[in-house]
C-alpha cells in the first residue's frame, strides 16, 4: 500500500522526533546538573514546547508530501469577512500558516504566538474551532490545524477574494428585447444568464453580458447572476414589463410623472408671480400722492439737512409751513398763509 516516498515520509518523520527528543533529553540533563527542580506546570511547558515543534515538523512535511486531493480542504472567503476551520481543538493543539504557528491552546485556553492575529483569529471554548476575522487577500494560503487529542492534523487552503458588485440590468434599443447585464468590478466575476433554472449565456471576467429574449420567451423567469468562486449576487427581470408595450425605460419619466412634475412647476411660478405682483402693488400704494378730490395736495421738500418746508393746499388757500427736521414729528415752528408769515 505504501510506495519508497511513503517509506522515506516515515523515516524523516522519525528523524525529526528523534532529533527534538534528543534535544528535550539534553535540557533536562543540564537542568538536573544545575540543581533546577522542575514543578509539575514547568514541564507541562515542556511537553507544550516539544509537541509545537512536533507540529509544525509534521505540518511541513504534510504540506511538502501530501496530494492535494488528500491533504488540503479548500475554503473560500471574501474581503472584510470571516471563515471558520472546521477541524476543533477543544484541549491542546495548534494552528499554523505555512510553517508559522500562529495560536495554540493548551488546558481549554487559547494563545496568541503571531502578534498581527491578536484582534484578528478567535476561538470558541464551546466548538473548539478557529475563525478568521476581517479578511484581506493576503490572508489567502494553507492553514493547519493539528489536535493533539486525537493526532490528526488538517490543512486547508484559504482562498480570499473581493466581494462581488451587484448587477444591473437595462433594456437596449426599442426595437428588440435585448437585455444588458453589467457590473462595476468584472475581475475573477463570471457573468451568468438564467432561464428559470438553466444558465443560457454566461462570460467570465466580462463587464457585460447581453441576451436577447424572444417574445415567446416573455413568461419566463430570467435573472442576472454576477458570481466569483466566494459568493454571488442576483437581479431578476420581469421580461414582460421590461420588453412590453408599455415599457417607457428605466431612465424615462411614466406619463403620471411627467404631470406631476408639470403640476408642480406651475404652482411654483403662480406662488412667485403672486408675490411680486404683491409687492408692485404694495410699493406703488405707498409712493402714489394723495389726487385732488381729497381736498389738499402735500409736498414734502428738503432744502438743508436741518430745514423742512410743508405746502398744502386747501380749498384753494395756499399755505406753507417750515418744519426743523429733527422735530418734524413733534410739529411746525413757522407758518406762511399767503405771503405772511406767523410763528408756532
Amino acid at each position: 500500500m505504501f510506495g519508497s516516498s511513503d517509506s522515506a515520509l516515515v523515516s524523516a518523520f522519525n528523524l525529526c522526533f528523534c532529533v527534538i527528543g534528543i534535544k528535550t533529553q539534553r535540557l533536562r540533563f543540564r537542568t538536573i546538573k544545575l540543581g533546577f527542580r522542575w514543578t509539575r506546570h514547568e514541564q507541562r511547558v515542556q511537553t507544550c514546547v516539544r509537541e509545537e515543534m512536533e507540529a509544525q515538523v509534521r505540518a511541513l512535511l504534510l504540506l511538502l508530501v501530501l496530494t492535494p486531493s488528500t491533504a488540503e480542504k479548500n475554503l473560500r472567503g471574501t474581503v472584510g469577512g470571516s471563515i471558520t476551520l472546521p477541524e476543533p481543538v477543544l484541549e491542546l493543539g495548534f494552528i499554523l500558516y505555512g510553517t508559522k504557528n500562529i495560536a495554540i491552546v493548551v488546558d481549554g485556553k487559547m494563545k496568541i504566538v503571531e502578534k498581527m492575529y491578536q484582534n484578528k483569529l478567535l476561538w470558541s471554548d464551546r466548538t473548539g474551532c478557529f475563525t478568521i476575522t476581517d479578511l484581506q487577500r493576503n490572508d489567502s494560503g494553507i492553514y493547519a490545524v493539528d489536535r493533539k487529542e486525537s493526532g490528526v492534523s488538517t490543512a486547508y487552503k484559504l482562498s480570499v477574494f473581493d466581494s462581488v458588485s451587484a448587477p444591473t440590468v437595462n433594456r437596449l434599443g426599442s426595437d428588440s428585447c435585448v437585455l444588458l447585464c453589467e457590473v462595476v468590478n468584472a475581475e475573477e466575476t463570471t457573468l451568468l444568464w438564467y432561464k428559470d433554472d438553466e444558465v443560457v449565456k454566461q462570460n467570465s471576467s466580462a463587464p457585460s453580458l447581453s441576451l436577447t429574449v424572444h417574445e415567446q420567451d416573455y413568461k419566463s423567469s430570467y435573472r442576472c447572476v454576477a458570481a466569483n468562486p466566494a459568493e454571488h449576487k442576483a437581479e431578476p427581470v420581469n421580461v414582460e414589463e421590461t420588453c412590453g408595450p408599455n415599457y417607457t425605460g428605466r431612465n424615462q419619466e411614466k406619463p403620471e410623472d411627467r404631470s406631476r412634475v408639470i403640476g408642480i412647476v406651475v404652482s411654483i411660478v403662480s406662488v412667485v408671480v403672486i408675490a411680486i405682483v404683491g409687492i408692485m402693488i404694495k410699493k406703488r400704494y405707498h409712493n402714489q400722492k394723495p389726487t385732488a378730490a381729497q381736498g389738499r395736495s402735500r409736498e414734502l421738500k428738503q432744502t438743508s439737512s436741518t430745514l423742512m418746508y410743508i405746502s398744502m393746499t386747501t380749498h384753494a388757500v395756499s399755505w406753507r409751513c417750515r418744519c426743523n427736521a429733527e422735530s418734524l414729528l413733534t410739529g411746525c415752528n413757522t407758518v406762511w398763509y399767503g405771503n405772511k408769515e406767523y410763528g408756532l
